[in-house]
């Protein structure tokens, strides 16, 4: 299973891999603004506020993650499909 995983993104189009690149390389900026809010909230400010904050930040940037991932799969078998 993850040998077929592994070989269907190395046969992705480049266009989607790229794409989902940078839609991961997004995904980790989003986690590291995440990951500041919650050292803030570790070392200066003890809010619940900033807490949850940093949590849903956190949330966000793995649903986008899974987002880009899954459409990249998504387009790329429909690309395959219609070709």
């Amino acid at each position: 299973m993850i040998k077929q995983l592994s070989d269907t993104i190395k046969n992705f189009d480049l266009k989607i891999k790229k794409i989902m690149n940078y839609g991961l390389y997004f995904s980790l900026a989003v986690s590291v603004l995440g990951t500041l809010f919650l050292i803030y909230y570790i070392s200066f400010h003890p809010s619940t506020f900033i807490y949850y904050i940093g949590l849903k930040i956190i949330w966000l940037s793995i649903s986008f993650a899974v987002s880009f991932f899954a459409s990249a799969f998504a387009f790329d078998r429909i690309k395959k499909d219609l070709a």
